[in-house]
This record gives C-alpha cells, structure tokens and sequence, in this order.
C-alpha cells in the first residue's frame, strides 16, 4: 500500500488555512498575500511531485497578482476574495494560462479569453495560481491522459481521485489550494471531491455562467470546491449571477436562510436496481442519515425510480447529442488519444445512427424528470451516496470491466450512475459532503440535492449537515485506536 500525503492535522502555515481563515488573515493585515503564496508555491510544488494534481503553475504571474493584492489591501481596498490563491481545472480558459484540456490535439493553445466564471474569481481578488489535471477533455471518471499522466489519491495512492475534476480535488485534500474550480456534466467535480474528502457543488443549470457557445449545454456546468461547505459558499457567491454578455443565465435570490435541520423531510436512495454498493459506502450512508435524523430531519427511504441499464441508455443518448462530435473529431485528427477518449466514442457512437436520436433523449431525460420530481416534492432535499464505491484503484482505465465492489466487478464501468441523473435533471442543484471514512482508510462521499434553483437552500441544509457529521480526522483517530 502507498501510503498518501493527506494529514489528519492540515499544515500549520497559510495552506492549512480555510479559505475563508485566509482570507480574513490577509485582509486582517496578518500575513501579506505575497508571503501566504510563497508558502502555496512551495507546497504545490512539494505536492506535485507525489501525486500530480497540476498541469500548470504560473508562479511569476502568482507573484505580480499577490503584489498588487499587498496594495489593495494597504490602500483599504480589497475586494472579497483579495490575495486568495484558486487553482483553474485544465478544460476551463483563463486567458494566457494553456488550455489543453488535458489532450495532445491542444497541446499549444494558450487561451486568449477567460472563461467568465473565472473571470469573476479574478475580478473578486483571487489569484489562479495553477490549473489542475483532468482527464481528456472530462470524458471519464479517472484523471489520467497522455499529456500530462495520471493523478493520485492523497489519501492512498494506489487509488485514484476518480475524475474528471480529480486534480482539483487532490490538490485540495492535500492543502495545495484553499480554493478550486470544477466542471461537472456526469459527476466530474462531485465524484473526486467525494474520493478525496473534499467539498463539491455542481450548480442549477444557467446559475454559474459557462464560456460560449458551452453555456447552452444543459448538462455541463462551472461548479465551486473547497474543504468545507461555507469556503464552497464563499466561492459560489462570487461566481453565481446572469453573464450580461451573453444574455442568459439564472439569478438566484435568497428567500430565506435554514437555520435548523428540525423540522425538514428528505427522501434517501439508498440503492439503485442493478447496480451493486460498497458495503462501506452503504454504511457511512446510513450513520449519515442518523446523526441527520437525530437533528429532526424527517428521513424516508425509497428506490430510486430507474433501474442502472434504462438510466444508462438515456444518459449515452444524451451524451452522444452533446458531447460525441468533439471526441470524434479529435480522435479523426490524427493526433493520438486516450483509450479513454476512445471507449467514450465507441460506447455513444451507436445512438447517433438513428435520427430520430435527439427527440428520444429528450423524451427519456423528460421521464426521468418526472420520475425525480414526485420525490422532491415530498422532500426539502434528496440524498444519495455520491460514489458507488470510495474510490477506484489507480492506473486502470476500465476499458474492458468496472472496478471492483465488494470483491465482485461493478456494473457502472463509467462510476457516475450516483451523480448523472442531476446533470440530466440539470434544474437540480447538487452537493458532496464528506460522510466517513472506509476501512481502507479512504473517504466516501453524501450527495445532497436541492429543489431546482434553491441553490443558497441546498448550501444552507448541507452546511448544517456538515456541522453534525463527525470529521474525517475524528474518524480516522478513532479507527487507530480500534472504535
């Protein structure tokens, strides 16, 4: 077993920090921002060489940011997220940093715009020091691709982060970054914050704005990731609001702030016919929804509505509308790809002989909305695991068989079964929190998700759930010692 790097006490300097912490200490006058990203410089430096979370670390534009935060800040003028270091996943522009996406068919581009999402962290104060390892072009749940090679779980490192968004998740889980940005169109940036213990939230839909002509993809969205719920609020409050430039998006208001869980209903999937759960994962499950429960959460377990095969189908129909016609053109250009790439190609290719494709799609994803809604309307929140297994061992791809769960090979070669259905039903904002750790030692992950457009809701009910839900730490401690 490679034992990982990730610490039960975080680092006493700067990185060990909460965003937030962070952010008060700078603005406080105690640390300058141009010491506190020496010490990130350094411990992603130290990071990168064990588990490769970075594509790229742009230390001298660090530098110039970080001094002209010092200024701000002397002159009595720093804005909210001012001097506070954020790492940019590899499939999201930030203009003359390289935007690869993970592919050796763009391994020269350098981006000439920001995506505007990232815009608003930079126009916020924060610096985008570094971006963050994906797979290639986010068409799998490993983070591996051969531009830049595979990222390791910080936990164990014979394991994966899972993927898309898995270097930004293990950069966070190892104090690399306070702050990350993700994408998410099947799970990608709440499977890897539930394999490294971190914190991820896929928006609704149109809420955080996406590059064009990207933004009119449903199911693909800009997501904020931190170690804790409020850093992932803090984040979400400065990238959420309608991009004016392109005419659309969704501004969602408060209505009213969930001060207890007292009081509120939510339905719980505890399974999925056809699909197998890690007996660990199943378990953490379960002494989450007791210690929410036991804050007067009214809990109700229900199967969820589809079985995994009819999921499936209409998740490759929707996919292949949206997504096939950029893998293939890669793929056609003669410039190699993943086998990754590839498996994604051959897996959705079959749905775009038929014409009448698009219409089915739309109709099943239309089903399944219904199908979802029946319970949300019973429900304040719904809750599901995030992964179907803690995470899946690292340096194999899945190309010919799923991971191992519970010593038996998983039906969801792919491991998004848990998060698509909310990419599908993109209206649904959705949340990982961490819910335990497992025998390995690895963290697992609880999914929340909220009403449609209910995003501040959906942060207000998981940071209350967060504050009754044992640590990590604690729970490693009391595995040491043989609780």
């Amino acid at each position: 077993m490679h034992q990982g790097l990730r610490l039960t006490d975080p680092p006493s300097d700067a990185p060990g920090l909460t965003a937030r912490g962070l952010r008060d200490a700078l603005h406080n006058g105690e640390i300058t921002a141009s010491d506190a990203m020496e010490e990130f410089l350094v411990r992603s430096a130290e990071v990168q060489q064990v588990i490769n979370p970075f594509t790229f670390i742009d230390a001298e534009g660090a530098r110039t940011r970080a001094r002209e935060s010092d200024m701000r800040i002397a002159d009595g003028n720093p804005r909210s997220l001012e001097g506070v270091p954020v790492a940019i996943k590899d499939l999201t522009p930030m203009v003359g940093h390289p935007h690869t996406m993970g592919s050796l068919v763009m391994r020269d581009v350098v981006a000439t715009v920001s995506d505007p999402a990232v815009q608003r962290l930079v126009d916020a104060g924060a610096i985008p020091f570094a971006r963050t390892n994906t797979a290639e072009f986010g068409c799998a749940t490993v983070t591996d691709n051969l531009l830049y090679g595979e990222t390791l779980n910080p936990w164990n490192m014979d394991y994966s982060p899972a993927g898309s968004s898995g270097g930004a998740a293990a950069a966070l889980a190892s104090f690399a970054t306070p702050l990350a940005q993700g994408t998410d169109s099947a799970g990608s940036l709440r499977m890897p914050a539930a394999a490294c213990g971190v914190v991820g939230m896929k928006p609704s839909y149109g809420v955080v704005p996406v590059g064009a002509p990207a933004y009119l993809d449903p199911f693909g969205h800009n997501g904020p990731m931190a170690r804790n719920v409020d850093d992932v609020r803090l984040m979400f409050d400065v990238m959420a609001g309608i991009d004016d430039r392109q005419g659309f998006g969704y501004d969602v208001r408060r209505r009213d702030t969930v001060r207890s869980l007292s009081g509120l209903r939510s339905r719980v999937f505890k399974s999925m016919l056809g699909l197998s759960i890690d007996r660990d994962v199943a378990k953490n499950l379960d002494v989450a929804c007791g210690e929410l429960s036991n804050a007067g959460v009214e809990i109700v377990e229900v199967d969820f509505p589809w079985d995994f095969e009819r999921l499936f189908n209409c998740v490759k129909n929707a996919f292949a509308m949206t997504y096939m016609p950029l893998a293939r053109s890669a793929r056609d250009s003669g410039i190699a790809v993943t086998d990754l790439t590839n498996a994604f190609i051959e897996d959705v290719m079959p749905c775009t002989a038929d014409g009448m494709q698009a219409v089915r799609a739309q109709s099943e994803m239309a089903e399944l909305h219904a199908a979802i809604a029946k319970h949300l309307s019973q429900s304040d929140f719904l809750m599901l695991p995030t992964l179907a297994m803690p995470a899946p061992i690292a340096h194999d791809h899945f190309i010919d068989s799923g991971p191992l769960v519970n010593g038996v090979e998983h039906e969801d070669r792919w491991i998004v079964a848990l998060t698509v259905p909310f990419n599908l039903m993109s209206a649904c904002p959705a949340i990982t929190i961490p819910s335990g750790i497992s025998k390995m030692g690895l963290p697992t992950g609880l999914q929340l998700v909220g009403q449609p457009y209910e995003d501040y809701r959906l942060l207000d009910i998981a940071e209350l759930a967060e504050s009754v839900m044992p640590g990590l730490s604690s729970q490693l401690d009391r595995m040491k010692i043989g609780e």
